[in-house]
């Protein structure tokens, strides 16, 4: 099947499929493209999207969570794509269970071509997935993060604008696609709250001069608030 095939297969699909929501076509063909000729992606969740990234890269490892006890197998995402005629099953690698769980005891031992996190949303379960997948993304590569309507997504969302890492390109519909620059991996065991764009734009940022940032950003934001008394 062409790529143009594939994504007619996709979109074709009908909206009961599974039960765990639907991803734009815009978005399932947006990736795709982002996808083609990637060696390495990756995605928390699955569905729609698993069948175009299976298809767009040589390897796709896919964190998601199985059926629930009692719960009908023939409305969960997992077992409708791993069932699906579409899925390129020779190149996935499903690891099954909650990515609060899993993403801390996967081993780490490639680069990503392309990230796509559309796993549990709430706060902070965003954040807990960017900091296990941001220090492999390669420069280049693409991180895209889904439901960004959402506010604690879309609070994760306004700090990676700022950050040197990542530049957002574009956005199809609520999903984000950011582009990892060349900027040095932000150390994801130290600190360095004060060297964030997020951080520098709210004013808090301050310079090393004898004090540790901590307790000179406080006093800056203390004398900050009183002058405006």
């Amino acid at each position: 099947m062409t790529g143009l095939d594939i994504l007619e297969s996709i979109g074709s699909l009908p909206a009961s499929w599974h039960a765990n929501g639907s991803l734009n076509p815009a978005v399932v063909e947006e990736l795709f493209k982002c996808a083609q000729g990637a060696h390495d992606t990756a995605e928390t969740g699955c569905g729609r999207s698993t069948l175009a990234l299976s298809n767009a890269s040589v390897r796709h490892v896919v964190f998601a969570c199985d059926v629930p006890p009692g719960e009908d197998p023939e409305t969960h995402s997992l077992y409708q794509v791993k069932k699906s005629p579409l899925l390129r099953a020779g190149s996935c690698e499903f690891v099954v269970g909650s990515t609060q769980q899993t993403l801390p005891e996967f081993v780490f031992d490639r680069e990503f071509d392309l990230v796509f996190l559309d796993g549990p949303h709430g706060y902070p379960f965003p954040e807990l997935e960017y900091f296990y997948f941001y220090p492999h993304i390669r420069p280049g590569g693409w991180l895209v993060i889904d439901d960004i309507q959402i506010p604690t997504v879309a609070n994760m969302v306004d700090v990676l604008k700022r950050d040197a890492m990542f530049r957002l390109d574009h956005v199809v519909r609520s999903t984000a696609f950011f582009r990892r620059t060349d900027a040095p991996t932000f150390p994801p065991f130290a600190d360095g709250w004060w060297e964030q764009g997020y951080n520098k734009r709210h004013g808090v940022a301050v310079r090393h001069l004898g004090m540790s940032a901590k307790p000179r950003a406080i006093a800056h934001e203390l004398l900050r608030r009183l002058g405006r008394r």
